[in-house]
């Protein structure tokens, strides 16, 4: 998926996709970068792209990748 962080908490934010519906997600300890990343690319309001599964015990889907849109490999967007 990929769209722009508007709302970061801790290791939780939210990203609007461009032709969809707004998703909650939480950093996988797997995921490339740290929580405190997230603030700056929020700051930024550049496009990521994110791979995740959907979780049966959360409302949020977990991250195991995040990088710049444009970034071939999607990985380490900090």
């Amino acid at each position: 998926m990929t769209g722009t962080i508007t709302i970061v908490q801790e290791g939780r934010f939210k990203m609007e996709p461009e032709d969809g519906q707004p998703m909650l997600f939480v950093l996988s300890h797997s995921a490339p970068i740290e929580p405190q990343d997230l603030p700056e690319l929020q700051r930024s309001q550049a496009q990521v792209t994110v791979r995740y599964e959907d979780s049966a015990t959360l409302i949020a889907g977990v991250v195991h990748d995040i990088g710049w849109a444009d970034e071939p490999s999607h990985r380490q967007a900090i």
